[in-house]
């Protein structure tokens, strides 16, 4: 089977609350939305590719377990292929608590990783990059993913990159490995030494062959197009839940590098798509299709 897109990483079920004005410990409270769905920055961009009609193929651990139906069934209803996913009956997918602030749509998220298998070297079967157009990583399963990344260069293949946290050596070879690494500016922050968006873009930018983008919620986005900076600015809506935002940045932004899109009209759709995303509750609820994207920044124009 061809792909479009092949996409590795955290495999997660999200359970989505609001939060609130106020609560007493050890009692019961009604709260207006309880939402269970699939999560994590890989699996929510997988979604919104598939949901932009690209075929998409999400790698992964699924065991015997509610957790693993569930992380299965969510990607399906998506329309994200779940075939090449793995085996493993003691694998159970991490787990996320995400809090939603009702007042400004801003989430806190608690989650456990107990029992749960991460994509190796050894898993990754090279007749999957044979049969794809695209991959794109997220940076927790590191040496799977680092991998893929590998073999993908070797091939000539394109690359999305999704960098949040973690070991600094390996983001750092991440970021040398990816040919387009979106992430955000507390990480870049973290990598490149240095605190504003320009300084960090045109430093890490000097270390890697691939086109770095920083995103900053609100503030909007970065890049450079070889020396020159293109700013994105963030289209203000009625935020719900930032949950699942960054991720439907870099899926619209790779469903915009296979369509052929510059530099510049990737960020901007990015920033459309992201936008609708944040207007619902929970970060699959709402993709829209490439026409609305479109439509919606018209009328910011």
């Amino acid at each position: 089977m061809k792909f479009d897109v092949l996409v590795s990483g955290m495999n997660v079920v999200d359970l989505l609350l609001t939060m609130p004005a106020s609560y007493k410990a050890g009692h019961k409270h009604q709260v207006d939305e309880i939402l269970i769905q699939g999560g994590a920055p890989a699996g929510n961009a997988a979604c919104g590719m598939a949901s932009l009609g690209l075929n998409t193929a999400f790698l992964g651990f699924l065991g015997n377990n509610p957790q693993s139906n569930i992380a299965k069934g969510e990607l399906e209803r998506c329309g994200v292929v779940t075939d090449l996913m793995l085996r493993d009956d003691t694998a159970v997918p991490a787990t996320a608590l995400v809090q939603v602030d009702p007042d400004n749509g801003d989430r806190t998220v608690f989650y456990t990783t107990n029992g749960y298998r991460a994509l190796s070297p050894m898993d990754i079967d090279d007749g999957w990059l044979a049969s794809t157009k695209l991959v794109l990583v997220d940076g927790y399963d590191i040496e799977g993913n680092l991998a893929l990344l590998e073999k993908a260069k070797a091939l000539g293949l394109p690359s999305v990159v999704d960098m949040e946290a973690g070991d600094r050596g390996q983001l750092m070879h991440m970021l040398k490995l990816g040919g387009h690494v979106i992430l955000p500016l507390e990480a870049a922050q973290f990598l490149a030494e240095e605190q504003l968006p320009e300084t960090c873009l045109r430093k890490l930018s000097a270390l890697t062959d691939g086109q770095v983008v920083i995103t900053d919620g609100a503030n909007g986005s970065w890049a450079l197009d070889g020396d020159e900076l293109v700013q994105q600015r963030c289209f203000p809506v009625e935020v719900v839940d930032t949950t699942g935002c960054g991720d439907a940045y870099h899926a619209s932004y790779a469903y915009g590098l296979l369509k052929g899109f510059d530099l510049a009209k990737r960020m901007q759709f990015a920033s459309g798509f992201a936008a609708i995303v944040a207007t619902h509750f929970g970060g699959r609820t709402r993709f829209p299709s490439e026409e609305q994207v479109w439509q919606f920044i018209q009328n910011y124009s």
